[in-house]
């Protein structure tokens, strides 16, 4: 039965393969037609026979092509030793944060060190895919490498970047345009010299790992056994890790970041079932190869057509994503309990009212407390607090218990800690309705971009909770990494249409207050009060929805009903709070593991700290948002994913399994 379940796999494997290449050749042939008009067996003559423009022509399509199947199989190969190293089939050099590391030390590099002359330098780019993965790995150390505490880490590692990335791009706008463009990543090129690098390295990581494949074999199973035999566990992980940000740095630098090839090329593999690491590193290689090569000639034949430079980063994400999602819901994998990581609360009593009475004194504060050209300055003046400063201030507030009280109900229901409107794509999903209905519905006004925005929460809703009922919960994560990623390859394509209703979106993205007007802060707040009241309704159903399924039927508690109403509570939070300020808080992970670390363990305290603290967070960051560099402004969303993403990592070295 075995040999049978093997070569029906075998076969699976051949053609979705073939399937590939199929995709690839036709798509390379459909790339030739358009740009070669020589005879096709020209197209391979050397290079000084032709005349120039045929020359340019060649050069751009054979040295393109070989760079995508060159840097694709890299970067699946890469995602393949990471899961093998720490054992998680969610690792890879996007959720792990690596390619992020490399991309933020040439940023700084480039802004703060432009007399040493190392912008898109591969050392400068290793040093940062090594550090990134030295905080995720110190992050899960103390919970042993938890799947689920590895991943968070990575994320949070990955927001906290991207955070910091926009207010360095905010602070150094002209000085980072050509940043910008590499940030973008690109395949195209004009002569052999970056194919042939990554065609040697290809070939010397293959002769590298040969050695290293049984010690790998053995560490798969278990870390005694394998000293037991006499492997040098941490010299082989030492020489992997270094591996790894090796071949990241390596294709960061010389074509930018390219997300989710290596992910969607470690998922193929993992769906097949392949055990053996020799096979699994060489199909990981060939799926990178063949998916990046098929999103590259896409991306040539679009350009062509539409006359726009498509950043490859956004192509990969809007072709990659749905199809990470696929995998993830066509996998027959059961739902398995596992560990779930928690925070350990030091504190019993969580004194609402002493919290509440801050959160008032400090909203006094920052109305009064103001930067002005003569300095810092308290101001009474009636007309700026109440036309200006408190409308912002109070929109930032209901937006921070809305996003709070989504999170808590989330983590609740899917009994997952790292579930979160931001983390797993509900925001991102409302603000691809809201960029749809500004583009397909521009008649139906505000009426249509909230619907639209509303039903793309929904869906991903729906598909989480659905997900949530069959695969493991750390799987969950991978939709909401794969939803955010295919958010920020339609927002690049708008970056770059020209259109200016969308310019207008991009705004409102960042998570900023600047729009809110004394009407709307109060509608805002009025819609805040009135879903946080109705949260404590449904408090009672999902504590007991938390102690099973089978509890809750013997209870006679309804799944189905309870669950949807709690859906459609926390689509209606987060989509007003995302189009109040954006989908870039952080708001919603955070602070209901800060609110149980000082002590509300009961849900329903919970869910008061939670609203409590959340508009005290985004309270500060519009604040500091506003002045920090005064008189410009960075948006609250960054502010709140910097002081989150910086305190969470923090909050991290507590988690235990």
């Amino acid at each position: 039965m075995m040999n049978k379940n093997n070569f029906l796999s075998a076969n699976r494997i051949y053609m979705i393969v073939v399937f590939l290449m199929l995709l690839a050749v036709v798509s390379s042939y459909a790339v030739v037609h358009q740009l070669w008009h020589l005879p096709f067996l020209e197209l391979f003559i050397p290079s000084f026979e032709l005349s120039l423009s045929d020359m340019s022509i060649q050069l751009q399509i054979l040295p393109t092509m070989l760079v995508a199947l060159t840097a694709g199989g890299l970067l699946g190969l890469v995602s393949i030793l990471l899961q093998q190293l720490v054992k998680n089939t969610l690792a890879s050099d996007t959720t792990l944060a690596v390619g992020s590391g490399a991309n933020m030390a040439l940023l700084i590099v480039t802004l703060f060190l432009p007399s040493l002359a190392l912008g898109g330098s591969f050392w400068v780019a290793f040093v940062g895919a090594l550090g990134s993965m030295a905080i995720v790995f110190l992050l899960a150390a103390p919970s042993r490498m938890n799947p689920l505490v590895l991943v968070l880490g990575g994320l949070v590692t990955n927001i906290l970047l991207g955070a910091i990335t926009a207010l360095l791009l905010i602070y150094y706008a002209e000085e980072t345009l050509n940043v910008m463009v590499w940030a973008a990543g690109s395949l195209t090129q004009n002569n052999w010299q970056v194919s042939a690098v990554l065609s040697i390295a290809s070939v010397v990581a293959f002769i590298s790992l040969m050695p290293l494949l049984k010690p790998l074999e053995i560490m798969s199973l278990d870390d005694r056994q394998a000293k037991s035999l006499g492997v040098p566990i941490n010299l082989i992980r030492g020489l992997v890790v270094g591996l790894v940000a090796l071949l990241t740095a390596l294709v960061v630098s010389r074509v930018g970041p390219i997300g989710f090839i290596g992910l969607g090329a470690a998922t193929l593999v993992n769906v097949f079932s392949v055990r053996r690491i020799g096979y699994r590193l060489l199909l990981g290689y060939v799926f990178g190869a063949l998916l990046l090569w098929i999103t590259s000639n896409a991306t040539t034949l679009l350009q062509h057509y539409l006359s726009l430079n498509i950043p490859a980063d956004a192509m990969t994400a809007i072709l990659g994503a749905p199809l990470v999602i696929w995998l993830i819901v066509s996998q027959s994998r059961q739902h398995t309990d596992e560990v779930i990581p928690t925070l350990i609360s030091e504190r019993r009593d969580t004194h609402l009212i002493g919290w509440g009475i801050a959160l008032i004194l400090l909203i006094i504060g920052v109305l009064i407390f103001t930067a002005t050209s003569n300095g810092w300055q308290l101001s009474t003046l009636r007309h700026l607090i109440i036309d200006f400063r408190l409308p912002r201030t109070l929109s930032a507030a209901a937006t921070g218990v809305m996003l709070a009280t989504a999170g808590v109900l989330l983590q609740t229901l899917t009994r997952n800690p790292m579930a979160s409107p931001e983390v797993l794509g509900i925001s991102s999903g409302s603000a691809i309705g809201v960029v749809l209905a500004f583009v397909f519905l521009p008649s139906f006004g505000y009426t249509g971009i909230i619907l639209s925005g509303l039903l793309g929460a929904f869906i991903v809703l729906s598909l989480i909770l659905w997900l949530a009922r069959r695969i493991n919960p750390a799987y969950l994560l991978l939709v909401g990494v794969a939803i955010a990623a295919l958010m920020g390859g339609l927002l690049s394509l708008v970056k770059i249409s020209g259109d200016q209703r969308l310019q207008a979106v991009l705004s409102w993205l960042s998570g900023s207050t600047y729009l809110a007007s004394p009407e709307t802060a109060w509608i805002l707040v009025g819609l805040a009060f009135i879903l946080f009241l109705l949260s404590f309704m449904v408090i009672k159903p999902l504590e007991i929805l938390s102690l099973g399924s089978g509890i809750a039927r013997e209870l006679g508690v309804s799944l189905r009903l309870y669950q949807s109403l709690v859906l459609i509570l926390v689509a209606l939070l987060s989509t007003i709070s995302t189009l109040a300020v954006g989908p870039l808080s952080f708001v919603g992970l955070m602070i209901p593991h800060l609110a149980s670390t000082l002590g509300a363990v009961k849900l329903k305290r919970q869910i008061q700290l939670s609203a409590i603290l959340g508009a005290g967070l985004m309270v500060i960051a519009d604040w500091i948002g506003r002045y920090l560099i005064f008189p410009y402004e960075i948006p609250a969303g960054t502010i709140a994913a910097i002081i989150g993403g910086a305190y969470f990592l923090y909050l991290m070295r507590r988690i235990k399994a």
